[in-house]
Parts: C-alpha cells; sequence; structure tokens
C-alpha cells in the first residue's frame, strides 16, 4: 500500500473513532481529593457531561482531518488502540512521542494519555498533559474540562497549578452558551438533558474556583462558589463538607456557626451525592468533635443533625451557644436558684452595659425594681445618711446609690447589709453608678438608733 493512501484511510471517522473509546471509561469509585474529602464529580452524571464534551469537541475539530505521518504511526497507533494494558499503553505512547513528537496527532496522542493516566489513577500526569493541550491550543475544550475536574486533586499545588486551573474553570463557566449551544447538541440528547450536561459543566467550574479560593487562603470567596454551587445541587456532600471547612476558617462567629451545620450535613447525607462510607464517618466524627469543642459537650448535637438533613444552608437565626456561654448559663441557672436576688441584679448590670443599655434604662424605669440586697460600703451624711452607696456584686465594689425620701436617724457601719425596693433616678456609666429613689419604709436590715440616756441629775 502506498503512503498516498495511508494519509486518506483513517479519515475524520477514524479519528472520532479514536477520540470516542478508552477515554471516557471512568471509574465510579470516588478518589480521594487533596482536601482529604473525596471526589465525587465523575458520576453518572460526569460521565455523561465527558460524552457531551467529546461530541462538541469533534464539531469545534479543524475541517481538514489529520494526516498519519506514514504508515509507521498508523500501525503503532493501532498497536497502542488495542492494548488493554494501561501501563503497557503509556509505554507505547512515549514511544510515539519520542519517534513522532510533531505529529499532526498529538491532540489525540495527549487524549490516549489522559485515559491511560485515568486507568492509572496518576492524576498529577492527566493534569499536565491537559495542561499541555490547552497550552498547545487555548480553547481546547478536553483540556479544559480535565484541568477544571482536576484542580483539587493536587496536592500542595503551586501558583501556576491554581493560576493555571483558575484559567481553565472561567473559561469552562464563560464558554456554556457556546459548547453548549443548540446547535450542538447530540441528536439522542434531549433538550433537558443537554441543559442538564451545561448545568454540570458550570457546577465542575464553581467547584473548582472554590477550591483554588479556598487554597488562597480567600475563605470567603471560596464560600461563595461553593455556594452558588449548593444553590444548584444541595445534596453534594463533598462540597457541603468543603463549605464547612472554608466556613471554620473565617474568624466570624456566624461562619464558625454555619460550619458546624455544614460538617454535620455533609456527614449526614445519604443516597446519591453522599460520601463514600470511610469519608462519611470521617466527616462525622470531625463534625461531631468540632460542634462538642464549640459547644462544651454533645447536647443538641442530634437535633443539628435532623435540622441540617432538612435544609442546605442553616437559617438566619441559627445558633448554637459557645462553650463559654453554656458555663455562664449554667452559672445564672445555680446563682439564680441559691441567690435570686444577687441574679436579678448581675441581669440588671448586663443589660445596662450592654449596647442596648440606653434602651433598657428606659424600659427600666417604667416600673419598680424587683428586691434587692447589697453591702453598705459608705452613707452620706454620716450622722443622718440620706445617701448610701451600696455594692450589690462585690461588698467593696460601688454600684448603687440609694438616695432616702427621709433620712435614717442614725449611722450604719460599712459591711451592713440591706434590702431595698425603689425606682431607677438616673445611670452613669464610667463608673458604673444606678441611683434609685427609695421610701425609708422599703429599706430593711438598717440598725435601729442607739437608745438615748437621759441627763444624770
Amino acid at each position: 500500500m502506498k503512503l498516498r493512501h495511508l494519509k486518506t484511510t483513517p479519515s475524520r471517522s477514524r479519528l472520532r473513532q479514536l477520540r470516542s473509546e478508552p477515554r471516557w471509561q471512568l471509574r465510579s469509585e470516588p478518589r480521594a481529593s487533596a482536601s482529604g474529602v473525596g471526589i465525587r464529580a465523575r458520576t453518572f452524571e460526569t460521565v455523561c457531561l465527558v460524552v457531551a464534551l467529546a461530541a462538541v469537541a469533534a464539531l469545534v475539530a479543524p475541517a481538514q482531518a489529520a494526516a498519519w505521518t506514514d504508515r509507521g504511526e498508523y500501525d503503532m497507533v493501532m498497536g497502542i488502540r488495542a492494548e488493554a494494558s494501561a501501563q503497557k499503553r503509556v509505554e507505547l505512547l512515549d514511544v510515539w512521542q519520542a519517534k513522532y513528537p510533531q505529529s499532526e496527532l498529538r491532540q489525540v496522542r495527549r487524549e490516549l494519555y489522559l485515559a491511560a493516566f485515568e486507568s492509572l489513577s496518576d492524576s498529577a500526569r492527566m493534569l499536565k498533559t491537559a495542561r499541555e493541550m490547552l497550552a498547545e491550543e487555548a480553547g481546547n475544550l478536553v483540556g479544559v474540562y480535565w484541568c477544571t475536574l482536576l484542580a483539587p486533586e493536587v496536592r500542595d499545588p503551586s501558583a501556576d497549578v491554581l493560576d493555571a486551573s483558575e484559567k481553565a474553570a472561567r473559561q469552562l463557566l464563560a464558554g456554556l452558551d457556546t459548547y453548549f449551544s443548540a446547535a450542538g447538541k447530540p441528536a439522542a440528547a434531549s433538550d433537558a438533558e443537554w441543559q442538564k450536561r451545561k448545568s454540570s459543566a458550570g457546577l465542575l467550574a464553581h467547584r473548582a474556583l472554590g477550591w483554588i479560593a479556598w487554597q488562597r487562603g480567600d475563605f470567603a470567596g471560596a464560600a461563595k462558589e461553593f455556594r452558588l454551587y449548593l444553590d444548584q445541587n444541595a445534596n453534594s456532600a463533598e462540597i457541603t463538607a468543603w463549605m464547612g471547612m472554608v466556613s471554620g476558617l473565617q474568624k466570624e462567629p456566624g461562619n464558625q456557626v454555619a460550619a458546624l451545620w455544614y460538617l454535620e450535613r455533609a456527614g449526614a447525607l445519604r443516597g446519591e451525592g453522599a460520601l463514600p462510607d470511610g469519608q462519611q464517618r470521617a466527616v462525622g466524627a470531625l463534625a461531631d468533635q468540632v460542634y462538642t469543642a464549640y459547644h462544651g459537650d454533645s447536647d443538641g448535637i442530634e437535633n443539628l443533625k435532623t435540622a441540617a438533613l432538612a435544609g442546605a444552608v442553616p437559617p438566619p437565626d441559627f445558633r448554637v451557644e459557645t462553650a463559654a456561654a453554656v458555663a455562664a448559663r449554667r452559672a445564672d441557672e445555680e446563682l439564680n436558684r441559691t441567690n435570686p436576688q444577687l441574679a436579678a441584679w448581675i441581669r440588671i448590670r448586663r443589660q445596662l452595659e450592654s449596647p442596648d443599655g440606653d434602651k433598657y434604662l428606659a424600659d427600666l424605669r417604667a416600673a419598680p425594681l424587683p428586691r434587692l440586697k447589697g453591702v453598705v460600703i459608705r452613707a452620706q451624711p454620716e450622722s443622718k445618711p440620706a445617701e448610701i452607696v451600696l455594692g450589690l456584686s462585690q461588698p467593696l465594689t460601688e454600684e448603687v446609690v440609694l438616695r432616702v425620701s427621709t433620712p435614717f436617724p442614725n449611722a450604719a457601719p460599712p459591711g451592713t447589709e440591706l434590702e431595698f425596693e425603689g425606682t431607677v433616678d438616673s445611670f452613669g456609666k464610667q463608673p458604673f453608678t444606678l441611683t434609685v429613689l427609695v421610701e425609708r419604709e422599703k429599706i430593711t436590715g438598717w440598725p435601729a438608733a442607739p437608745p438615748s440616756h437621759g441627763r444624770k441629775k
């Protein structure tokens, strides 16, 4: 057979056959990603997506079929196609690469490399190959797809890898209408299926962009991309777990609480979109550990799991008490049981010192204070006190000034314990001073006046 016949024998149909075979045979089990949460993108929908991408790639291929260099190259490629062992296919591809480095079938060769590396679970070389495809042909859809999908599988990614993966993901996202136009739809695909594949490609882009922002320390940017993903696919346990992680890395208390929701949900999701069993247990254990560290114990954790399963994102009013808040609440409950007057005063003081203290003061003036207890620190004038300074929280801390309607006829020594009822007159924050108007009859504990001794005759 003459060489001129070799160049026409494997025509466009032969190239399409080469493009459509081994590289799309994806594994069904997820691979561990660099984040430690399994890759869940390679599901049935993703297989449909890559088949769709193959169809689009065929449409955007050059109008003129690539030519074989010689019969030797043709025979070599047929041998690669017939080889069942992925490792041996890589070795044969290396031979093809060495003998025909400038072959017109360079991109097809890279696609065959991708298929072999995929079978070998070699993500690093897959990503390297995809980047080579984009270096030669910036708009190569196969390269764009794999650079987008594989980014989260890179451990300790360099800035160069992050930049290249971001460029690919943004290119995929920006080109969705072109890649999935009505003209590009395969005849066998319905309009609904084609739209679903388009949505799946967009999700892959948001997934990659979120992960890239995460690696760069832009946790808010990562959360934004993951939220866009979850708005379209709420049952992705992988992205839910990632959302929990980047939320926890943000220091705002609201984000810390949201992290608990996302992590518990990720570990509890089952069915389509769930993590593999081992990762479910790992994420669930992490979620429980984080909750216990944040809350102080596991009380309420089952309620959180139930609520998180019912909603992809926490409601605006979702709250979890910190361990410190729990301890303070329990201390208040114990104090309210053992010393209700002191507990009442502590509540009053906290609210007066809060940002809404002025509003609370107005409410406090509208009604009499509850009966409170304090210790005399000083009084004036000393002989007939009309103004008494008390410590309520601590015996030596001046907090309340009682203005008595009628002065007492005698002094009370410091340390005298009084109970009183009255109404608020004024309040000062620096130093803390609450002035209370009190009827003398509403004060108990004041010592009786010493008996007067008549003059001896």
